[in-house]
């Protein structure tokens, strides 16, 4: 069964400079990051991306990454609509008692209208506060969902980079 996987603005950009060819992550969110990039190619899980989310991305001032993000978002997600606009903004409200931050309330309240299984964020305070505020989700930083997985050493990745990309030629992705 495929796993519908939310992502928030941050996992999805660092997933655009991963697929760029970024060298292996080696700051504060290292982990992080190198478990959404094994997601990505371990998982057989389907990435998705909420409106809240498509809309930061068109915002971005710099224009080749506003555009990179939007060739990529195109290509590679299924950015979905909101269903029931009402709904949405009844649980932004009510989300919004346990976490101050209305976008990211918004991002949680649209996986939720999209029935997605996981949403993955690097935002400490966001999981920390809402992890637990959903039934139907599992808010979750990419380590903890990459630990659930339990894809042993070695195990071969259900996709790889196209030879071309700068990233074929790493292996810190690698299990």
């Amino acid at each position: 069964m495929e796993t519908h996987i939310g992502l928030d603005s941050q996992c999805l950009s660092y997933l655009i400079d991963a697929a760029s060819g970024v060298l292996e992550p080696t700051d504060d969110l290292a982990e992080q990051r190198k478990a959404l990039i094994r997601i990505w190619f371990y998982d057989r899980g389907r990435f998705y991306i909420t409106e809240t989310v498509a809309s930061e991305c068109a915002s971005i001032r710099n224009v080749d990454r506003r555009e990179l993000h939007e060739a990529f978002s195109v290509n590679s997600f299924w950015g979905m609509p909101v269903r029931d606009s009402a709904k949405v903004s009844a649980r932004v409200a009510e989300l919004m008692r346990k976490h101050s931050k209305k976008r990211d309330c918004k991002i949680l309240a649209e996986a939720e209208d999209l029935e997605l299984d996981i949403l993955l964020s690097y935002d400490e305070a966001f999981v920390r506060r809402l992890a637990i505020a959903s039934q139907t989700i599992k808010l979750m930083k990419p380590k903890e969902y990459w630990d659930t997985l339990g894809i042993p050493q070695g195990a071969k990745p259900e996709s790889v980079p196209h030879p071309t990309n700068p990233l074929s030629q790493q292996t810190w992705w690698r299990v």
